[in-house]
């Protein structure tokens, strides 16, 4: 019987975590990686892209304004632990998700390529 409580127990905080984890909002995210959007753009993250280098935080999102109504953090970048294990990288960062607009994997104005 003490197995199994310890069992439940153990599967319970498994489950707290991963919700805890998929409540992620980006305001925790910015309270260690920005304190603001902003200063987020100021580092300057580099991704290379088939059009070259971007830092793809100016781009989120294309309206602005003051909050810039940025897209979750973990939209496309993973989760990391709190605190992130010593040396952790996010290596899963992707540019994908503006490939769903910006197709052939240019990241350029829509203008430069449909006429209006």
């Amino acid at each position: 019987m003490k197995y199994f409580a310890v069992m439940i127990l153990l599967a319970c905080s498994v489950f707290s975590a991963q919700a805890a984890e998929e409540m992620m909002k980006k305001e925790q995210c910015l309270a260690c990686h920005g304190p603001t959007f902003d200063d987020l753009i100021k580092k300057n993250v580099q991704a290379n892209s088939d059009s070259g280098p971007v830092n793809p935080h100016v781009w989120i999102p294309h309206a602005g304004g003051p909050d810039k109504n940025a897209t979750e953090c973990i939209d496309c970048h993973a989760q990391h632990s709190m605190p992130p294990k010593p040396g952790y990288k996010d290596e899963s960062a992707s540019l994908e998700p503006c490939y769903a607009c910006h197709h052939n994997y240019r990241l350029k104005k829509c203008s430069s390529c449909h006429g209006g």
